[in-house]
């Protein structure tokens, strides 16, 4: 569930490509518009980040979802973080 207050949401999503030799990385991250936090079903999210083409480094990818209260036309974002939530969701090792 999301926290008291709620109106809106936002989705995000982040992919790393690390170098852990060079101790250097490639990240690129993504995010849907703020959507409204109801119960209709939203549209199709599609998230891109583009890395290195047929990389044999390791990508580590995080999915993330951000909740917002609308007062006045204004977006504040709820900084609950016990809400907020950013995991890894995805690692490639090739």
């Amino acid at each position: 569930g999301a926290p008291s207050g709620t109106t809106h949401f936002k989705i995000v999503m982040g992919a790393a490509e690390i170098d852990f030799a060079t101790e250097t990385s490639v990240f690129e991250s993504d995010e849907t518009a703020v959507l409204p936090y109801d119960s209709a079903d939203t549209a199709q999210i599609d998230l891109m980040a583009a890395l290195t083409a047929n990389s044999v480094l390791p990508v580590i990818q995080v999915l993330g979802i951000e909740f917002y209260q609308e007062v006045n036309g204004t977006m504040y974002p709820l900084k609950n973080g016990s809400y907020n939530a950013l995991s890894v969701i995805d690692v490639d090792t090739v």
